[in-house]
């Protein structure tokens, strides 16, 4: 169970949000219905539960530069890592062949607006099944796990590397 603070979101997001039971919604100045969700995932990093992050356009529509999209994500992440010591996984959508593309733009996100030296980000890909996949994970660097997540992290992304065609 991941324990939030709608309120404290709500201090740091531009947008309007609403927290229901399929994750955190809020609409964008161009109309466009955004989803925010943590998903418990089955792997165990460094002995701490891993979530996935997803960040889905509802309607799927063309959606033009908002940078308030990003301050409103990144506002509800630093709420996901202020509230848990829980590792957060990412890994892009590949159903369209943009995800090399979400890739640099989420880890961007990151380099633009996370606080110096909070967090840890471990980055891999690997082509499984002819597609490309990319995949992080992003740690508080407070969290005393810490060292033994990036080393669970890196020899499972090692695997997947070197993993037989």
């Amino acid at each position: 169970m991941i324990d939030f603070s709608l309120q404290h979101i709500l201090q740091d997001s531009p947008y309007d949000i609403t927290l229901s039971e399929a994750g955190f919604i809020f609409l964008t100045d161009n109309g466009i219905h955004y989803r925010v969700s943590f998903d418990e995932e089955d792997i165990v990093l460094g002995g701490c539960k891993t979530y996935q992050f997803i960040l889905q356009n509802v309607e799927h529509a063309r959606a033009p530069h908002d940078p308030k999209i990003e301050e409103t994500v990144l506002a509800i992440i630093n709420e996901f890592f202020r509230s848990n010591q829980h590792v957060l996984l990412y890994v892009c959508d590949t159903s369209d062949g943009k995800e090399g593309g979400r890739n640099r733009l989420f880890l961007r996100w990151f380099e633009r607006h996370a606080t110096p030296d909070r967090f840890t980000i471990c980055t891999a890909n690997a082509n499984v099944e002819g597609e490309m996949v990319y995949i992080a994970i992003i740690i508080d660097n407070s969290n005393p796990n810490l060292q033994a997540i990036t080393d669970d992290f890196n020899q499972t992304a090692e695997a997947l590397t070197n993993k037989p065609e």
